[in-house]
């Protein structure tokens, strides 16, 4: 019969010359000769399906310790089982990856409405329903990016997200009203004082401990960078508009992550809204 040398046995199946001496060295495909002068690995061509099996069995998930054991004693009802098993969890991964695929629209939505939000205006009137969020047990000073980093950490673990929380707009620290009334009084830029991070709950919450923003109308405006100087110029022009309106702020104003560094490495193109409780 002929031999097959292991670069014509790879060829066949597609697979690379690696993964054959690999599955030899852990025993799950051996060569059906070894020259004992040389070492070349030699397949036959009956081998073939066998080694078809490993690589659908391999492309399906199972891992190479179940895939070993099967392939030793396998038998009509093992395989039927097998196959059972497998679709339930394909189904399985299907329904996650589904889960997964909605949120990532979600987000893409999300970025390309807010893009959009302020080609017209620079500052906008917008309306928000309830929503719940978790605070982060402690204040931090939020120019000070290692610590505020630790308390992102935190935050998202207190939710069960299906993938990490990027560029999902649901990170922020709230700006208190006393804070407001003092860049009111005052042209030049001011430190903000440690401030509380939450983090926008979305059904998804592993504390219990969750508070709510109640919902209402919401003058907003968005700063680029994470730049102080231009965060303080953005909330002077939103408190300096709701004077010349004559709008009253009835309470804190909320500093939201809209679009971070987990998708882009631009610094300027991180964007951080400002949106202010307002009666119009």
């Amino acid at each position: 019969m002929k031999k097959l040398t292991i670069s014509k046995m790879a060829q066949l199946r597609g697979l690379s010359v690696d993964t054959l001496r690999h599955y030899d060295k852990i025993g799950l495909f051996k060569p059906s000769e070894v020259d004992p002068k040389t070492g070349y690995r030699y397949y036959s061509i009956l081998q073939y399906e066998v080694l078809g099996t490993i690589k659908e069995l391999r492309q399906i998930g199972m891992p190479i310790k179940e895939i070993k054991a099967f392939m030793s004693n396998r038998n009509v009802e093992q395989s039927l089982n097998l196959l059972k098993k497998s679709i339930a969890d394909i189904e399985s991964q299907i329904i996650e990856l589904k889960k997964i695929s909605s949120i990532l629209s979600q987000r893409v939505s999300h970025i390309e409405q807010f893009k959009d939000t302020y080609r017209k205006a620079s500052i906008v009137l917008k309306k928000f329903k309830k929503r719940e969020y978790i605070l982060l047990p402690r204040i931090v000073n939020m120019d000070d990016e290692e610590t505020s980093s630790y308390g992102f950490i935190e935050l998202e673990k207190k939710v069960k997200g299906t993938i990490p929380i990027l560029a999902s707009n649901r990170f922020g620290d709230i700006l208190t009203k006393d804070y407001l009334n003092q860049v009111r009084q005052t042209s030049s830029p001011i430190n903000i004082p440690k401030s509380e991070m939450f983090i926008i709950v979305e059904g998804d919450a592993v504390d219990q401990n969750i508070k709510t923003f109640e919902e209402g109308t919401f003058i907003c405006s968005y700063y680029r960078g994470f730049d102080p100087q231009k965060r303080f110029e953005c909330l002077k022009s939103l408190i300096d508009y709701c004077d010349d309106q004559g709008w009253d702020i009835i309470g804190d104003a909320l500093h939201i992550i809209q679009i971070d560094i987990t998708i882009t490495d631009q610094v300027e193109e991180a964007c951080y809204e400002i949106q202010i409780p307002v009666n119009p």
